[in-house]
């Protein structure tokens, strides 16, 4: 729960509402994010309670889980689940699997990790995440996607204090030192035949999988091949046989290989910035190609790119056909100034 928390405050997501001194943000992004934590874990058989076994393991949202794995297992696993999801394109035969297993999800939530957190600071239950009351009845759409989970899965609250903490402490509580190495000695204790190693590979897997730089890849040799040149993203140089795709925000530092994130850059510009975050200057110096590249990758892949943005960058609220570029664009620019000024992440800058 604080994994996903701080990660969701740290992504700087689009769907932040601040009121009477609370943060809120919607469940389906808790939702999202445990998908992605628990799906390697339940793949694997991880054990994850005291007294179970390989054989008992009881998470309650387990069997559901257990099933969208096994319907994976031959597919792809959760690289391939997780942009299905996405995207809206979850083979009928499991959607209405996956809508329960969130469903559960969000029970879960909701009775176990926001009920108990602060219990023993302010003796009473839900004094740190509350979720957000609704009279909407939850009923299952005709295609389940990111925005529906986002858009009907109710908000929680945390109170601005705590998101502040989370905001610029989270990276050392989530660190290699303190949740995820207490968790993979918890699970490595229940099951002896395991190591740290073994464990700590299994819980950091991502969804974000290489198809889409393969994607991105080709999206732009065939933009190359059309226009007959490309241009860097961050130097402005024409690229000839050294074509990279560069993640603007670098996966070490954000793990996110959604369309947005990948532009195309010269091999030695790539290679200088690295794991550096773009300054604001030279963003706003590259507004105007990087503003075409997404439309062009728009025009291209525009239901899968539309999905990922409104995940990371805009809400679907926000999106407009004709008007979706520059609030785009100013939410990278804030993500970027987050990483630099609150994070201490080392600014990239060209000449």
């Amino acid at each position: 729960m604080l994994r996903a928390t701080i990660e969701i405050i740290q992504e700087k997501s689009p769907y932040q509402k601040d009121k009477d001194n609370l943060v809120i943000l919607p469940v389906g992004l808790l939702i999202l994010k445990w998908l992605e934590y628990y799906y390697p874990i339940i793949e694997k058989n991880l054990p994850q309670r005291n007294g179970d076994n390989l054989d008992s393991f009881t998470l309650s949202f387990r069997a559901l889980f257990k099933k969208v794995t096994n319907f994976y297992s031959e597919k792809g696993g959760l690289s391939v689940f997780y942009s299905e999801l996405v995207r809206g394109n979850l083979p009928n035969e499991i959607e209405d699997t996956v809508f329960q297993l969130c469903k559960k999800l969000r029970d879960t939530i909701k009775d176990q990790p926001m009920r108990y957190i602060g219990k023993s600071v302010y003796g009473e239950e839900y004094q740190i995440f509350k979720r957000l009351k609704t009279n909407t009845q939850l009923r299952q759409p005709d295609k389940m996607d990111v925005n529906f989970l986002i858009e009907n899965f109710s908000e929680f609250s945390i109170p601005s204090d705590y998101y502040s903490v989370m905001e610029l402490m989270g990276s050392f509580i989530t660190g290699m030192h303190s949740i995820l190495i207490n968790w993979a000695e918890f699970t490595v204790d229940k099951d002896k035949s395991l190591s740290m190693n073994q464990v700590l590979e299994t819980m950091l897997k991502s969804p974000q999988e290489a198809r889409n730089v393969l994607l991105s890849q080709n999206i732009f040799t065939a933009l190359k091949q059309d226009k007959g040149e490309l241009e860097c993203v961050w130097s402005g140089n024409r690229i000839t046989t050294d074509l990279n795709i560069d993640h603007v925000l670098p996966f070490s530092v954000w793990r996110n290989n959604d369309l947005w994130n990948l532009l195309p850059a010269k091999a030695i510009v790539n290679n200088r910035k690295r794991d550096k975050i773009p300054s604001l200057q030279l963003l706003e110096k590259r507004k105007e190609r990087i503003i075409s590249y997404w439309q062009f990758i728009w025009k291209t892949e525009q239901a899968g790119f539309e999905k990922e943005l409104n995940v990371n960058l805009i809400t679907r609220q926000d999106f407009s056909q004709s008007n979706w570029e520059n609030p785009a664009f100013q939410s990278l620019k804030e993500k970027c100034r987050y990483l630099i000024e609150t994070r201490g992440f080392e600014e990239f800058h060209l000449p």
